[in-house]
């Protein structure tokens, strides 16, 4: 697989460099620093051509303008990622490193298409946290490969400084690689998306990220839902058998606890509802985490509890306006991390760069006496919210999803807390009358 770094965002609001220029294409700004402005020109070229590629050949969602940031830094690791919406991140070591892939071992042209290409999906498609990598690399790698033909027939070979064919770096490596006796699982992943192609044809895709990124898709259990809107879109006979192929490949393994997730109305309750904390009450950092969420596992005294609120210490972080960026999840989830209830709130629950206390209120769910409960807000480098955490961690907290794996959290515990209450005369220390 060729060397680009991808869509690995790390918890900042902005990357931002001393001795910065600009500089322009059509529908593209490039900023840069320390790499020149022969190849600041030539990158937002390619992403310019890369660009009108994505959107005149195969009708996808493109934003008006792809904002490019790139510098070189020797102590910064070498990394190519994008924000989901209409931001691309480039920082490299060396100027060297730019230089074409027979020189640099680096594949910058096709990394910049493949970029492009997950904007493509990213964009209609907001919540994607059902997909695995296989399913999100392998479309940017497919169709990443296929914007690299459609630049050079668009630019030729002169378009990076020191020229090349990079035809090369298309869909001629794409076939090779699934040629080979045991594709990764990234080429398996284009493989599919390829194959969809065949039977929906090229501008069809569109229609159906819009189609998946549609709120009735549930992230928990989107299987059924993601198959009636991809029949939707063409030979529902042959799409059946795609997708039967597909899906295993393409879906998360979802892991569901056995754990009823029963609901009462909040007059069924005490009205006296305790709140579950670790922290105290002193933020001393923060962190936004992009492919993953802030947890914390939690006990009660004996079953019978619902949660009916939960708090987080926080601040929103990117434009002011955050309504554009959707919803975040609310996980409830037993103690082996296995979902039991999966709850979206906006955004717009947490102020724009105003850390305070947030209540996310929830309709009575009952949980088990060791639980655990995460916010993921499917952060980038320009959009997000910051979680804090207190200095001294009591070995609780944790970071992960129950859609992927999870790790301890060893610098603080979460300033997350969990208001939970029982049902009318379920205190054992008092009779019933």
């Amino acid at each position: 697989m060729k060397q680009v770094g991808i869509i690995l965002v790390l918890a900042a609001s902005t990357l931002a460099f001393a001795g910065e220029a600009t500089c322009r294409d059509d529908h593209v700004v490039v900023t840069y620093t320390g790499i020149g402005e022969t190849y600041a020109k030539a990158i937002a070229r390619t992403i310019s051509a890369a660009r009108a590629v994505a959107a005149e050949q195969f009708g996808l969602d493109m934003p008006d303008t792809i904002t490019m940031t790139a510098a070189c830094d020797a102590k910064a690791e070498t990394r190519l990622f994008n924000d989901g919406q209409d931001r691309v991140f480039l920082t490299i070591r060396s100027k060297d490193e730019l230089r074409r892939p027979a020189d640099s071992g680096m594949f910058h042209l096709y990394g910049l298409c493949h970029e492009v290409g997950h904007l493509a999906m990213y964009r209609p498609i907001r919540d994607h946290s059902w997909m695995t990598s296989a399913a999100a690399e392998g479309w940017a790698h497919y169709i990443g490969s296929r914007i690299v033909d459609g630049v050079y027939a668009r630019e030729g070979d002169h378009l990076w400084p020191d020229a090349y064919d990079y035809r090369a770096d298309g869909t001629k490596s794409l076939t090779r690689e699934l040629a080979a006796v045991d594709p990764g699982p990234i080429s398996k992943g284009a493989g599919l998306w390829q194959d969809l192609a065949g039977v929906i044809g090229d501008r069809k895709f569109a229609d159906l990220f819009r189609a998946w990124g549609k709120p009735d898709i549930p992230p928990a259990n989107p299987g059924q839902a993601l198959r009636k809107a991809l029949l939707a879109t063409g030979d529902a006979e042959k799409l059946t058998v795609w997708w039967d192929k597909a899906e295993p490949v393409f879906v998360q393994a979802r892991g569901m606890s056995s754990f009823v997730a029963r609901t009462v109305k909040p007059t069924d309750l005490t009205g006296k509802p305790k709140e579950l904390a670790l922290d105290d009450g002193a933020p001393a950092g923060k962190r936004s985490l992009a492919g993953s969420g802030h947890a914390v596992r939690l006990k009660t005294n004996g079953d019978g509890w619902y949660v009916v609120g939960v708090k987080v210490f926080g601040s929103r972080y990117g434009p002011p306006r955050a309504s554009a960026f959707g919803d975040f999840r609310l996980s409830l989830c037993a103690q082996d991390f296995k979902l039991i209830a999966d709850l979206p709130f906006p955004y717009t629950s947490f102020e724009f760069n105003q850390p305070k206390w947030v209540t996310l209120p929830v309709k009575p769910t009952a949980v088990p006496s060791d639980f655990i409960v995460c916010v993921s807000f499917n952060p980038t480098a320009t959009k997000g919210v910051f979680v804090y955490h207190d200095k001294e961690g009591s070995g609780s907290s944790l970071t992960g999803t129950p859609y992927g794996r999870s790790s301890p959290f060893a610098e603080g515990d979460w300033m997350i807390r969990v208001a939970v209450d029982q049902l009318k005369g379920a205190d054992p220390l008092k009779k019933e009358k």
